[in-house]
């Protein structure tokens, strides 16, 4: 059964910039506008920033299985360091 991470990754082309921003602080510690700065800073598409939140998710996946995952995700090295520039 996929959960609320999984099901983010599928409905990312489909939602508008404002929603997905808003449905992907929801579920994070992030607010809309940091959110929005995130992607416009690494230049990740909407979709791509949420595999990488579903990768990080991964409860399956051991840390090298998600930062290979991550790495080969377009600019999801760089969203990534953006959400940890947030965190400290």
């Amino acid at each position: 059964m996929p959960n609320k991470f999984d099901k983010l990754a599928k409905e990312a082309a489909q939602m508008a910039d404002e929603h997905f921003e808003s449905k992907f602080s929801s579920l994070t510690s992030l607010n809309d506008a940091e959110t929005e700065k995130i992607i416009n800073d690494s230049g990740i598409s909407k979709q791509d920033l949420a595999k990488v939140l579903q990768e990080v998710k991964n409860a399956s996946s051991s840390n090298e299985a998600k930062a290979q995952a991550i790495q080969n995700i377009d600019k999801g090295v760089s969203a990534l360091v953006s959400i940890v520039k947030k965190l400290i």
